[in-house]
Formats: structure tokens, sequence, C-alpha cells
């Protein structure tokens, strides 16, 4: 276990932020003012009104989600990528689990009430929900990437792996900077999740047309 060999600033700022030039985390930035405006201008619409039980659930799991989106881009800012990269798993949840509530109105009493976790949607029909284009093998290896993130396994510690000096591997235990493909892949799901929280946000409240 080891530190990278030069001390990066103890906090980065969006002027000096290690992946800046990335193109799929700049693809994530712009994607956040278009997203937070949906949302703002949704949720002071939310008072004083009675909502449906869609919208409630709705008015529940998408803030959580947005939330974790923009934790994943801190965390990035901040060159900890792996925490960045642990926190998809529950961005993919809340994305797949709204989208699945949509669809399936019939299941939202069971949600209020707190249903048994073995009668909810599996995680891999939540990937599915959530990227509908993808084909099986990508689902079946998204699934399987965020899991083992998740928990402790030596797959999933290679996320956390970078390249000293002197070419030898190491096991970050703070920021892991000079891994820009890194960082995109984690924005690049990151951002798919903000776009898709934000569509289903429009949807389920009848928001005016919003380009996200």
């Amino acid at each position: 276990m080891a530190m990278p060999d030069r001390d990066p600033p103890s906090v980065y700022l969006p002027d000096n932020e290690p992946y800046l030039g990335c193109e799929l985390v700049r693809t994530f930035d712009l994607s956040i003012p278009r997203a937070m405006k949906v949302h703002v201008d949704i949720g002071q619409k939310t008072f004083g009104r009675s909502l449906t039980p869609v919208q409630r659930a709705a008015a529940e799991i998408i803030p959580q989600g947005v939330g974790i989106a923009l934790s994943v881009r801190e965390l990035v800012r901040q060159a900890y990528l792996y925490s960045a990269a642990i926190l998809l798993r529950p961005l993919v949840e809340r994305t797949g689990m709204v989208q699945y509530l949509t669809m399936h109105p019939e299941a939202v009493d069971a949600w209020h009430a707190g249903w048994p976790r073995k009668s909810q949607p599996e995680f891999k029909e939540l990937v599915e929900l959530v990227m509908p284009d993808a084909s099986a093998q990508e689902h079946d290896l998204t699934k399987e990437i965020l899991h083992k993130l998740v928990h402790s396994d030596p797959k999933g510690a290679l996320f956390n792996m970078f390249t000293r000096a002197d070419g030898s591997f190491a096991f970050a235990s703070g920021k892991i900077l000079e891994q820009p493909e890194k960082a995109d892949v984690i924005c690049l799901l990151a951002c798919h999740c903000l776009r898709r929280l934000t569509a289903t946000s429009v949807f389920i409240f009848g928001h005016e047309s919003y380009a996200v």
C-alpha cells in the first residue's frame, strides 16, 4: 500500500483539478447546470400541491440520485477515483428504481410500505433499465464491476491500483493522479445516470420540455 510519489494539493479547486481537461469529465460538467435547473424548477412546484404516489416516490429517490451524482463529480475533482467509482452502484440503483416504479405504478404502494428486499427488482434489471441500448454482455459486465467495487474483492481492488514512477504497482490510500481513463469512465456513467434522472423527472412531473 502506498501514496503517489508526489504530494498533491490537499484540496483541488475547479481551476487546478487534475482531470479538468478530460473529455467525458467536461461532458459531465456541462450536463450538471442543465440538470440542476430542471430539478430546481420542479422542486419548487412540488410544494403546496398533492402528489401522486409515483410522484412522491420520485420526490424521494431522484434527489438522492442527483446528490450522489454531484458527489461523484466532487470526488473526481479531488482525485478520489476509487470512492467515486464505489458511488456508481447506488447511483445506478436509484436511477433504475425510479424508472422501474414509473413503468410499474402498481409496485409503488409496496415500495412506500418498505417492500421486502427479495421482492424488489434485481440489480441486473435496474442496470438494464438504466442502459437500455447496451448489450446483454455490457449489462453483465457493468453489474459485475459495480458489485465488486462495493465489496472487498480482488478484481474491484484493481480500480484502486496505480503505477509508481519506478514502474511498480501500488494501491492508493488517497488521491489517484494521472489516471484520466478511469476519471472518464466514472464520469461517463455518472453523467448518463444524471441525464436519465432528469428525463424521468420531466416525465413524471410534466415539466416543460428541456434538453438534458
